[in-house]
């Protein structure tokens, strides 16, 4: 691991840490709350998708412990990447003074909190992008590589556009299982 990682490791977990933390505040808080205001299933998945979505990017960053050297252009990226996942994570649940039940809220906020999410996702496949078209990767990892982002993107958007609560559900659900599975099969 290089020093420059080190270093910059340190910043983007203590970013990525305070998502971590609100999204696990905003469950406590639905915990305590579950007498005056319904759980539901919607917040709970899109919390869950959060977390599993945060613990991958800390991993993946993992990839980069041979970085070089640190500038301010990564230093930005790196925040941007972190700070649009706190965003979002702070969307997820409603605040203590708010009325809407936990589903009535993520509803109304599930198109920030996406955005956010794909905003991430997209400026993490910069580095990948670029490495593809300067040393060329195979046509099968290639593809995968492109099929398995486009699969996750449109899972994500499925989730902000669809009318029906059903269809949320069905498909936060299904990029949750979609993250755990490639995860367990290529980080494996």
């Amino acid at each position: 691991m290089s020093e420059a990682f080190g270093f910059m490791f340190a910043f983007y977990g203590l970013l990525l840490g305070l998502a971590v933390v609100e999204v696990a505040s905003g469950f406590s808080r639905a915990y305590d709350e579950r007498q005056q205001r319904r759980i539901g299933i919607v917040a709970p998945l899109f919390g869950l998708l959060l977390l599993v979505d945060l613990i991958t990017f800390w991993m993946n960053a993992w990839a980069y412990r041979e970085m070089a050297d640190v500038n301010y252009m990564i230093a930005y990226a790196v925040a941007v990447v972190a700070l649009l996942y706190y965003f979002a994570a702070t969307q997820v649940f409603p605040k203590a003074t708010e009325k809407d039940t936990l589903d009535s809220h993520i509803m109304e906020h599930r198109r920030v909190v996406v955005f956010c999410v794909l905003g991430s996702n997209l400026m993490t496949q910069i580095p990948p992008a670029i490495s593809a078209i300067t040393t060329p990767w195979p046509l099968p990892d290639f593809a995968l590589w492109i099929t398995l982002n486009l699969i996750y993107y449109g899972l994500l958007i499925a989730a902000a556009f669809a009318k029906s609560k059903t269809v949320v559900i069905t498909v936060v659900a299904m990029a949750i299982v979609y993250v755990l599975g490639a995860t367990a099969i290529f980080a494996g």
